[in-house]
């Protein structure tokens, strides 16, 4: 009986009228209940199901902190919506029938192990993630913050720093050794050919993303800072910038490995209002940076605290075209970067100590 409620449940979500692709929504992290761009657009989503935001906490710990702050920061916005929270201990039929009749869905952060875990274990998708799809198909949003960002590819990073994804040996807090390489899994396939990163600027994640996009097959990657947020349309393949605070576009097409060095990328930034489509940035590679190049300037780094200086955004943001080579330097590798047009920068990662 459980498992004829279960198809006739799904067979209703899936006959759903379809009224075109959604969207997908990306936030970084650190979502203030002030994020007035991003609220609006889960509350504005409109489909033929009865208008609901489901707040979805499968990757949180606690999950009623988690769940009241996002249903009452919802409210705030829109008092009297209605909100439904699906947890990770709710019943595949209750949340199918929930998933059907919202208009958009959001994925509080944590572990984002947790959400495939739970609704794509072993790369197979049961009537969950169908629903979920179909709440795309029918023009609704799906969104995520911190791990719901980083879920939405069909591989996703499964944590780890730049450092070791970058083969910089390391140790953890116990003096184990750590494993050296990008850390990647099966992600939730909402986004295929793209991987999404979170707290991408703060944490200085760029070079786990590229190293993760130096793998394959994916070639672009979409790093998004905290209080930062883009919208994905599914159709077209285009991403909209939602916040003042910027996203980063990766594109590896033509990244190659030079030793243990990283030439061939580009990248630009996205801000409220710009609209780009997620496709590679250049028909041809990068024209390549000399060995010892001029810098013309060094980017400073503040390690992360209260005063963040966010020393990855500014390195892009002040690549302007005259501006020459800049460099920003970690411990033990460094990003140099270099204007190709307005917007447009060219950059490659040099992985050791050299100056």
């Amino acid at each position: 009986m459980r498992a004829l409620i279960l198809v006739v449940m799904w067979s209703a979500a899936c006959a759903a009228p379809s009224g075109g692709k959604g969207t997908l929504l990306l936030v970084g992290g650190g979502l203030d209940d002030d994020a007035r761009p991003v609220y609006e657009r889960l509350l504005a989503a409109r489909t033929d199901a009865t208008p609901c935001v489901v707040v979805a906490t499968a990757a949180t710990g606690p999950q009623d902190v988690e769940a009241t702050d996002k249903s009452e920061a919802l409210r705030a916005w829109q008092p009297g919506v209605a909100v439904e929270v699906v947890r990770r201990e709710t019943s595949a039929e209750a949340t199918v029938a929930v998933l059907a009749r919202a208009a958009s869905v959001f994925f509080t952060g944590g572990d984002q192990k947790r959400i495939t875990a739970r609704y794509r274990p072993d790369e197979q998708p049961g009537p969950e993630w169908h629903a979920l799809q179909q709440l795309l198909a029918r023009g609704g949003v799906l969104g995520g913050g911190s791990a719901g960002c980083a879920m939405m590819g069909e591989r996703m990073l499964l944590g780890g720093r730049s450092e070791q994804a970058l083969g910089i040996p390391a140790v953890d807090d116990g003096d184990e050794p750590v494993p050296l390489g990008p850390r990647l899994g099966p992600g939730m396939g909402f986004l295929p050919g793209v991987l999404t990163d979170s707290h991408f600027f703060e944490r200085d994640r760029l070079g786990r993303l590229v190293a993760a996009l130096g793998q394959g097959p994916d070639r672009l990657g979409l790093g998004v800072g905290e209080d930062a947020a883009v919208a994905v349309d599914v159709a077209s393949r285009t991403v909209t910038g939602v916040t003042a605070a910027e996203t980063l576009l990766v594109d590896a097409t033509f990244a190659r490995q030079v030793g243990r060095d990283w030439v061939g990328l580009r990248a630009r930034l996205i801000g409220a209002g710009d609209v780009v489509p997620l496709a590679p940035l250049g028909a041809a590679p990068p024209a390549a940076l000399p060995a010892s190049p001029s810098i013309a300037h060094e980017v400073p780094i503040v390690e992360p605290g209260q005063n963040r200086q966010l020393a990855s955004w500014r390195i892009f943001r002040q690549a302007v075209p005259g501006a020459g080579v800049l460099r920003l330097q970690f411990g033990g590798w460094s990003v140099l970067a270099q204007a190709e047009g307005p917007g447009l920068v060219g950059f490659e990662l040099r992985v050791g100590d050299r100056r």
